[in-house]
């Protein structure tokens, strides 16, 4: 057992390095250039998945590979699972602007309804070209692990601390979106989170599916509704309240006790 914990360390170490080394190559050099290049952001955030393959790839092969993959095929959960992955972040974002309104916030700019079709391309985009980047290495990779070594809930504030510090150079990126968020509170939301996509991750058997379409689903709305201060006319307080609600739906489950959930060993995780 002493064998296995010291194994998972070092492979842990390797995959954080890892990524922070493949995500923050492509980033630094935009900070330094002083501009932001499509190509460069979009392939940064596909640091973790490279680095959870090739650390899973060294140690296991191409069945460890095969092991983390298979955990996309974990669908079979219930219904209400797919509706909390899709809706949660969105009932949290109405709320927290319901709270605005009602302390006398003005009045923000929604996107026409009768354009609300192109939220599915949104969401596909984010899933694609940015959540399929991260899951595999975050959830996928070092959350078994952890989990394995000091349970869900120091797993998760310390996988959501290191998420959210990965982000940091994206903050120094002029034209990035970063820029209008305080860099605490983002650290905040990513470590609530964090939290929630544990307790996702671990009662639907430990699927890659449900948490990739949970953080699809709360980038595409964050990004779609008005929260962010570029899209509030400068006001932070619309980000504030979702993020303070994500905080208390995190310590909600917490203090239910059920955030270990039935994910149950490591089927699928470890290689």
């Amino acid at each position: 057992m002493e064998r296995l914990v010291v194994i998972d360390r070092r492979a842990l170490s390797a995959f954080f390095g890892l990524t922070f080394f493949l995500s923050w190559g492509l980033w630094i050099p935009m900070v330094v250039m002083g501009r932001e290049v499509p190509f460069l952001r979009t392939g940064g955030t596909f640091g973790p998945l490279l680095a959870a393959l090739i650390v899973t790839g060294v140690r296991g092969g191409r069945p460890g590979v095969g092991r983390l993959l298979r955990r996309f095929l974990i669908w079979r959960v219930n219904v209400l699972w797919y509706l909390f992955a899709l809706f949660s972040t969105a009932m949290v974002v109405f709320t927290a602007l319901g709270v605005y309104f009602s302390i006398g916030g003005h009045r923000l700019l929604f996107n026409d309804l009768r354009q609300v079709y192109l939220v599915v391309p949104v969401f596909l985009y984010v899933l694609l070209f940015s959540v399929l980047g991260e899951e595999t290495g975050w959830r996928g990779f070092a959350l078994p692990r952890l989990q394995k070594r000091m349970g869900p809930l120091p797993a998760s504030l310390i996988l959501g601390l290191v998420w959210g510090v990965w982000h940091i150079p994206l903050f120094w990126i002029p034209g990035n979106f970063h820029q209008h968020i305080p860099l605490a509170l983002f650290v905040l939301q990513d470590v609530a989170l964090a939290v929630v996509m544990t307790w996702v991750f671990n009662h639907t058997g430990g699927s890659l599916l449900l948490v990739h379409l949970f953080h699809a689903a709360s980038n595409t709305t964050i990004g779609v509704l008005p929260v962010l201060p570029m899209d509030t006319g400068g006001d932070p307080r619309p980000l504030y309240l979702t993020c303070g609600l994500l905080v208390v739906l995190a310590l909600g489950i917490v203090s239910s006790g059920t955030l270990r959930g039935t994910m149950g060993g490591d089927r699928g995780g470890q290689a």
